[in-house]
């Protein structure tokens, strides 16, 4: 038996052997992505519990047949797609991560890494699903031990003790605190993480100033706060309904490097950042 807990357009889910609970509302009434990606127009547990079994039909999510290898880049710029890209450029070595039944992951594969991330959302707690962890372990990913520890500090830890130099480390914005705390273990350690900050909806400005000092990008979700804090100090936007931010030089570099891979047209122009039109934007940005 395992359970684990996850939030999707900020509702909280539970999902226990394949069984889905939706347990509250999701406070996000429209996504822009999710719209894009699922179909619905206002979200509700339904729609949150539709594409919680999608994400189980297709990838075999949250149990034993879990897709471990994907190709394909659903999202223009999520986190996984472009980190996949720098993977396969070389301009990183491993991604720590997070993927359920196996909790902190460090991987080298760009498949690897899609596969992982590419509709993983919100995870809040995990317990062990033997079949990923031995199927991540024989891809070359290294798990940071079998009770499905979420620490991406000692993932980083972990990774740069293997011999890793380029670490791209992902967190959570409702972790906020962990981005100092990579910079300053990455300077002990003489190895600066890249880190990217997802799964911001609803925090407070006071983490999004802490995602702002010590990121290197933050994805903007439904997020009132990183658009106004961490989007007025930006140095690159990609994305108007759903902002990703670079902050740094080595940011950037990683998101222009998927804006080089990516298939279709785009536009880039100087601007007053964020550009976040009010009638793009999820509703409410909280």
């Amino acid at each position: 038996m395992s359970e684990h807990l996850l939030e999707m357009a900020k509702a909280l889910v539970r999902v226990t052997d394949g069984e889905i609970e939706v347990l509250t509302d999701p406070k996000i009434s429209r996504c822009p992505l999710r719209q894009d990606l699922y179909g619905p127009d206002i979200e509700s547990r339904k729609t949150v519990e539709a594409a919680l079994k999608r994400h189980m039909k297709e990838l075999g999510m949250y149990g034993p047949g879990r897709v471990l290898e994907l190709h394909e880049k659903p999202v223009s710029f999520g986190a996984s797609e472009i980190v996949a890209d720098a993977l396969s450029d070389g301009l990183v070595d491993a991604a720590v991560v997070v993927c359920e039944g196996a909790g902190t992951v460090i991987a080298t594969s760009p498949d690897v890494l899609q596969a992982i991330g590419a509709h993983m959302t919100g995870l809040v707690k995990t317990e062990p699903i033997e079949e990923i962890q031995e199927g991540l372990e024989k891809r070359g990913c290294i798990l940071l031990d079998r009770r499905c520890c979420i620490d991406q500090v000692r993932g980083f830890e972990t990774a740069a003790a293997s011999g890793f130099e380029r670490i791209a480390v992902t967190i959570s914005g409702t972790r906020a605190f962990e981005a100092d705390v990579l910079r300053e273990t990455g300077r002990i350690l003489g190895k600066r993480p890249i880190i990217l900050a997802v799964h911001t909806t609803g925090i407070t400005e006071a983490q999004a100033r802490a995602l702002a000092e010590s990121c290197d990008m933050v994805w903007a979700c439904a997020s009132k706060a990183v658009r106004e804090v961490v989007g007025a100090q930006s140095r690159l936007q990609i994305g108007v309904s759903i902002p990703v931010f670079a902050l740094t030089d080595e940011g950037k570099r990683i998101m222009l490097n998927r804006a080089q891979h990516f298939g279709g047209g785009l536009a880039i122009h100087r601007a007053s950042l964020p550009l976040a039109p009010e009638e793009k934007q999820p509703t409410p940005l909280i």
